[in-house]
């Protein structure tokens, strides 16, 4: 392609981009179903709004550090020559695409209706105002560091990442990292902890009255289960488990739950053990049997999602449900500020695409899990909230949860009821 030669200025701040988010919109309060309005204030909003666009300016400064803006500026680019012209690693490809994709959304990248796509920047790309952000985020609510910490360490992994010889896991999990992860998946950062909150909602509606045996895949360090656990007591139900295995792959994650949640709920059945979701469960050693099947945020990096949902309904006994916590995408291809942390994770590309299921890696859209529920056996399949209908009025509530049942049993209706608490 016929590009200019590369200007020597190539940014602009002369115009600052104030933080004025658009008014929440109540209308989306009617449509959250089973789900208590009361999580979704003013308070709430506004933390998730000043996540995302904290996650645009550290884009934004990416473009820079990573040399792309006066390339851009010079001309039109499709990601495979931008990366070649920069020298980066094929790996970097996706995560390339995700941040010219990011740029083009936001409105400072023009792109090509033709594919490969191409890129150009009609303008000089701003600078992001992280600082100014971070500075507001902490007045508006301190646990907001939690994700920005976050954020701010994979944008520092991106350059690493994109000339090879390393991976984000191993930049962000390496050592002295790993206390990023438990204050982000802690509960007390409540971006994050949403997810956790609506999974323990829907997960608590869908409990049997007594005796339920209940499975949690990826549980990390415990904080979907201790929301699990407190929903349950909250509800004066924890004597309703008979049994709940809580299992993680990673020997450090496990323990560090099974410390914590064994001090917190001495009288709850805890079982910890290992488990990986791309290997059968049986040869595991998890019979089937359980009523419910629980996760957050780790189906979509299962390697095979069909062999995943396939051997997660074999786990479970007649009528019983699959309750999984998962950000997803309102529109195809629409960014989120997760996007930023795990477009670099080399076990968030390898995955198993599926025209229709799964067309891409990464966080789907909601009609993707259903469509992929309803492929594996699961009826009843819904996403909760209703996100295909709130997105009309907030497009950015990406934090959802996918319910389905397995047939046959007495199939009860759940209990919508206990989960319209105002807390």
């Amino acid at each position: 392609m016929r590009r200019s030669a590369v200007p020597e200025a190539v940014e602009s701040n002369a115009v600052r981009i104030p933080f004025a988010p658009p008014p929440r919109d109540p209308r989306a309060d009617e449509l959250l179903g089973e789900i208590p309005a009361a999580l979704f204030d003013e308070h709430f909003y506004l933390s998730c709004e000043l996540v995302d666009r904290y996650a645009l300016d550290l884009a934004y400064d990416l473009a820079h550090r990573l040399e792309l803006a006066p390339r851009l500026l010079s001309g039109a680019w499709t990601k495979a020559e931008l990366a070649r012209a920069c020298g980066f690693d094929s790996k970097f490809l996706p995560a390339l695409g995700w941040l010219l994709e990011r740029l083009a959304a936001d409105g400072s990248l023009e792109r090509s209706a033709t594919e490969p796509a191409a890129y150009r920047a009609p303008a000089p790309l701003r600078r992001g105002e992280v600082a100014e952000l971070r500075a507001l985020g902490f007045e508006h609510e301190p646990e907001l560091a939690r994700t920005l910490d976050l954020l701010d360490a994979a944008a520092e992994a991106w350059p690493a990442v994109a000339r090879g010889g390393t991976t984000g896991e191993q930049e962000l999990f390496g050592a002295g990292r790993i206390g990023l992860w438990t204050a982000y998946f802690h509960n007390r950062n409540a971006v994050y902890a949403i997810s956790n909150r609506l999974t323990a909602i829907a997960a608590a509606n869908r409990l049997p009255a007594t005796g339920a045996r209940v499975l949690e895949v990826g549980a990390g360090a415990g904080s979907a289960t201790a929301a699990l656990l407190c929903e349950l007591d909250a509800r004066g139900r924890l004597g309703d488990l008979a049994r709940y295995d809580v299992t993680e792959p990673s020997p450090f994650f496990r323990r560090r739950a099974e410390r914590e949640l064994r001090s917190r709920f001495a009288a709850a059945p805890l079982h910890f053990a290992a488990l990986d979701l791309d290997r059968p469960l049986a040869e595991q050693g998890f019979a089937p049997g359980y009523d419910l099947v629980v996760g957050v945020n780790v189906l979509h990096v299962a390697r095979s999602l069909p062999r995943a949902l396939g051997e997660l309904a074999g786990a479970l006994a007649p009528g019983g449900w699959l309750v999984a916590g998962e950000c997803l995408r309102l529109f195809p291809g629409q960014p989120v500020a997760a996007d930023l942390v795990f477009q670099i994770f080399e076990g968030f590309l390898a995955v198993e695409t599926a025209p229709g299921l799964r067309p891409t890696h990464g966080f789907l859209e909601p009609r993707h899990w259903r469509a992929s529920l309803t492929a594996a056996g699961f009826v009843d399949v819904e996403v909760v909230p209703d996100l295909e209908r709130i997105r009309d009025y907030y497009p950015r509530f990406s934090a959802g949860v996918l319910v389905g049942r397995v047939a046959g049993g007495d199939s009860p209706a759940h209990d919508e009821s206990a989960g319209r608490r105002d807390d």
